[in-house]
């Protein structure tokens, strides 16, 4: 029988939820909040300092591209490569709690600036030290805003160098994320930061594991035997991607893979019973999405609040997904930090859905939507979703796509479903998507309004934190901006192979070093 580990809900339970919105809160405002790594002290991860055997995974997508750039990144791939090639200043245990990584103390000065004590024994894949320059470059480059990933930072953060192994960190404005932030900033070569061309040829990181090689669509990692907190346990790991659902279930049966990442009910079923694999299933705050495009008819809030009355959530979430994802009625996930239901609940409503498209485009409307099998169950989902639409007067063009084709192109379309995930613990990630070159790049969308409100949310105090991200989340679930399908709990399937694996509720594998593999 495959065992289930704690279900996700339950994952971040109550406990956790209250500490989360305390702790992240504090971690810019507090006077002194002190982070010490004798917390946290270093071993050896492999048994004998020797790193041995090998770790397959199997995921449904490909790497974004192979410009391992991590700022550049967004998918479950690009994260999992990336999270362990690099370190950052903090890091996540595996309650997604901060704890130091780079850093190894680290002190609020005042509401805007946290001074840090960092390592000054860390080294780079190529043998070079990483330096507070490296540091430097990586954080205010992030502060410039001009990359996918800057909404993880307030608009001009920047580092201060006090000292070979002393800096300040300050926003120009209050940012209560910060401490999840720097958890989350993968620390990068300064002389790759200037010279962007050398994120084409490998990753160049300080992290557990070394770049070894991308072909076909697949990313080989090997161990990092200096790596400063102790050799990995396991000496290669591997991302294949295989886009056919079916065959990804053959390759873990056949042991072709070890691990199954986000996988469908039907997957699952094919394990049950069987005492070679078990389950894991804690899962970052992560939901199903179609990801509308604002420069075209989706524009139009009263066809966006069509699309949600038009479709039946529940019933999806019943039917194919089996109950696995839960419903939810806001723009966060269930099981974010702040989560609160929204007032408005645009229930299943097919009549209202058809009278507020006539009263939108009363000669009609066609909506061009692709589809792959990037998300499980997605190309069964997407028939419901089109069939819905036409039903209501929506003429609905669908085109498949490969996966790597369709994660390269889904802002062409109107319409796509998709993933949105919380990489930091904090709900300020999926909310400040909506916002600077991530809003404009993936949902062509930008609204003064929405970034007044996401500007309070990230600048308030620790009680006022949860009013402040309800505004800005109910803002986009009252307007639609996207269609929220439900949340998406990440299942995988282990064989038993694999010893020691668990996971952090965060999107890559900051857990991994300490896993093993039986012979």
């Amino acid at each position: 029988m495959y065992e289930k580990e704690n279900l996700p809900v339950e994952a971040i339970d109550e406990t956790r939820r209250e500490f989360m919105k305390s702790t992240l809160a504090i971690g810019v405002t507090a006077s002194a909040a002190v982070g010490m790594s004798s917390v946290f002290p270093l071993r050896a991860l492999a048994q004998d300092g020797t790193p041995s055997g090998s770790i397959v995974f199997g995921n449904a997508e490909p790497p974004t591209s192979n410009y391992w750039d991590p700022a550049a990144g967004f998918g479950l791939v690009d994260e999992q490569v990336a999270s362990l090639l690099y370190d950052s200043l903090l890091a996540f245990d595996e309650s997604g709690a901060v704890r130091p990584a780079i850093a190894t103390k680290w002190e609020m000065t005042d509401d805007k600036t946290v001074a840090m004590t960092i390592r000054t024994d860390v080294s780079f894949h190529d043998g070079t030290p990483v330096t507070a320059q490296d540091i430097k470059a990586t954080i205010d480059r992030l502060g410039l805003g001009k990359l996918a990933q800057s909404m993880v930072a307030t608009p001009g953060i920047t580092v201060n160098i006090l000292a070979d192994d002393k800096i300040e960190v300050t926003s120009p404005q209050v940012f209560a994320p910060m401490m999840n932030a720097l958890a989350y900033i993968k620390i990068l070569p300064k002389v790759n930061i200037d010279n962007p061309d050398n994120f084409k040829d490998a990753a160049n990181g300080s992290g557990p594991y070394k770049f070894a090689s991308y072909n076909g669509n697949v990313v080989t990692l090997e161990a990092n035997d200096k790596y400063w907190r102790g050799a990995p346990k396991t000496k290669t790991v591997t991302f294949r991607y295989i886009e056919d659902a079916q065959a990804r279930i053959s390759a873990l049966l056949s042991g072709q893979v070890d691990i199954l990442t986000r996988v469908s009910p039907e997957d699952l079923a094919r394990v049950e019973g069987n005492d070679d694999f078990h389950v894991t299933n804690v899962s970052p705050p992560a939901q199903i999405i179609a990801i509308y495009q604002h420069n075209g008819p989706l524009g139009n809030p009263k066809l966006r609040q069509a699309l949600a009355h038009a479709i039946d959530r529940e019933g999806i979430a019943k039917n194919i997904m089996k109950g696995l994802n839960k419903v939810g009625f806001s723009s966060l996930p269930t099981n974010a930090p702040f989560y609160e239901e929204q007032k408005q609940r645009f229930d299943y409503d097919p009549d209202k859905a058809r009278a507020l498209v006539t009263e939108a485009y009363p000669n009609g409307v066609t909506l061009r939507m692709s589809t792959s099998t990037l998300v499980p169950n997605q190309i069964q989902i997407d028939q419901i979703i089109a069939a819905s639409l036409e039903q209501i007067g929506i003429t609905v063009e669908v085109e498949r796509l490969e996966v790597g084709a369709f994660r390269s192109s889904y802002n062409t379309y109107d319409i796509n479903l998709n993933t949105l995930v919380t990489f930091d613990v904090d709900p300020d990630f999926i909310l400040g998507l909506y916002s600077g070159a991530a809003g404009e790049g993936i949902f062509h969308f930008n609204d003064p309004k929405y970034l007044e409100l996401l500007a309070a949310s990230r600048s308030a105090s620790p009680e006022n934190r949860q009013a402040a991200i309800n505004a800005a989340a109910g803002y986009l679930w009252d307007n639609q901006i996207t269609f929220y399908l439900s949340d998406e709990f990440w299942y995988f399937i282990v064989n038993n192979r694999v010893k020691d694996y668990k996971r952090a509720p965060v999107l890559g594998e900051i857990l991994l070093p300490e896993a093993h593999v039986s012979a």
